[in-house]
């Protein structure tokens, strides 16, 4: 198949990673850069590393000027040509006033990446200005060849209120590294309690995320008001992982007075941790867009217990009994599901991978670029 070239446009720094969205940018472009030349123009300020197979180049400065409609055109249209680009690939609509005039001065397609809807976002944030990003927004996605959104949600949201057609709106999850379950959950947890001070014969319950961010801070406390003292009710033995960093000290005093839960910190590699635990707990209220730990958990086929509000933009049907849903701040159910969850035996179906993994996904857009270009 004939190569197929790419610019996309990152605004801020992903490399490295220090949140889901940035891990989420990174790993979409390696698996793009993997089956066509994915050029990824991002901030001066990101660290190129080598096991990316895209091609970063630190283009834009920290300063808010990048963001300025149509600023720096000619510069990215002579970036463009340099790269024989087909096609613009940009995430969020920030840039998308200057990605649209450099792809009309080349002739070719642009694609605009939504992480969640941005005005709905600022909406149920308080933000006074939500009604401009509403219209800007929504402007940005009806100029845009194809518009690529991260959950079905979101997808019927965009339809109705800014009006795009079906043929525009291309579902593209936040996906995982993941094609298939993986093995050695045993011999994880083992060195993992080792290393923690941990048991290793009950379950361990886990929550992972940006401690400084409010909606983890929320279903950090829900785990130690609401859902703990309904587990301690019944007797049951079980470990409580909080993992992230920034946790405020309050919190922190509250989970060094409480039995049964232990607060981690930040974990630099990830992968011994997820296949030790057990138990996802998702009690997230908060938020708009997928949870992208909750998609990361369950390809490591871990059960998942979520609120209905924590499970938004995840597809059930792919998830099969690994995903439990249960309604926001419904505390008894959700402990009744956890309990069955944690005698349950996790068995993720194939049809998870194929909806999920970051190399279908990848491949997804290609096919969506080069029917548009004819290639």
């Amino acid at each position: 198949m004939e190569q197929l070239h790419i610019l996309s446009i990152a605004p801020y720094r992903i490399l490295p990673p220090t949140s889901g969205g940035h891990l989420g940018i990174a790993s979409l472009h390696d698996y793009l850069g993997k089956i066509c030349d994915d050029n990824l123009l991002s901030t001066l300020d990101n660290t190129p590393d080598p096991k990316y197979a895209f091609n970063l180049i630190p283009y834009f400065t920290v300063g808010v000027q990048r963001y300025i409609p149509y600023f720096g055109v000619s510069g990215l249209v002579n970036v463009a040509r340099q790269h024989k680009i087909e096609a613009l690939y940009c995430d969020h609509p920030y840039m998308a006033p200057t990605v649209n005039a450099v792809a009309k001065r080349l002739k070719v397609p642009w694609y605009l990446r939504s992480h969640n809807i941005e005005s709905e976002r600022f909406r149920t944030y308080g933000k006074k200005w939500w009604p401009i990003m509403r219209l800007f927004e929504g402007a940005m996605m009806r100029k845009a060849n194809g518009v690529l959104l991260i959950t079905p949600e979101d997808m019927e949201w965009a339809k109705k209120h800014y009006h795009l057609k079906n043929e525009k709106c291309h579902l593209i999850p936040y996906g995982t590294i993941l094609d298939k379950a993986p093995l050695g959950h045993t011999e994880a947890k083992k060195k993992v309690a080792a290393q923690l001070g941990l048991r290793d014969d009950i379950p361990w319950l886990y929550f992972l995320g940006a401690m400084d961010f409010y909606p983890n801070v929320q279903a950090v406390e829900f785990i130690l008001n609401e859902i703990m003292p309904r587990l301690n009710f019944h007797r049951i033995e079980y470990q409580v992982l909080i993992a992230g960093k920034g946790l405020n000290e309050q919190l922190k005093e509250q989970i060094s007075n409480t039995p049964g839960i232990v607060y981690t910190g930040f974990i630099p590699d990830l992968n011994d941790f997820l296949l030790a635990c057990d138990v996802m707990l998702n009690p997230v209220i908060l938020g708009g867009g997928i949870k992208t730990k909750a998609v990361e958990a369950l390809g490591y086929n871990k059960i998942v217990i979520s609120t209905k509000s924590g499970a938004a933009g995840l597809v059930p049907s792919a998830c099969g009994r690994n995903l439990y849903i249960t309604p926001d701040y419904d505390w008894e159910d959700y402990t009744n599901a956890l309990i069955e969850g944690m005698s349950a035996t996790p068995n993720i179906p194939n049809e998870f991978y194929e909806v999920y993994y970051w190399g279908n996904i990848a491949k997804k857009i290609s096919m969506i670029i080069r029917e548009e270009i004819g290639k």
